[in-house]
């Protein structure tokens, strides 16, 4: 028989931030790295949710890409 649960520890946000400022250099880039990932990984489905809903053919595709390129390349002269 195997258990999953995982023992949480219930913590305010300032008892986090101090615990935080205990760490080292290293180990709060860590910290932040983390989050930022974990923000990055969260926008990313939100994107994935939209995009799933729009319907467009191949061709559409094709054309906007078109568009965006035209638009970029006499942006950049």
């Amino acid at each position: 028989m195997s258990f999953t649960n995982k023992p949480t520890v219930a913590l305010s946000l300032d008892q986090v931030v101090e615990l935080v400022d205990q760490l080292s250099d290293k180990d709060k880039l860590k910290v932040a790295k983390r989050l930022r990932t974990k923000d990055r990984n969260e926008a990313v489905e939100d994107l994935i949710n939209i995009f799933s809903k729009v319907k467009m053919s191949e061709k559409e595709v094709t054309a906007l890409v078109e568009d965006v390129r035209a638009e970029r390349q006499g942006a950049g002269r």
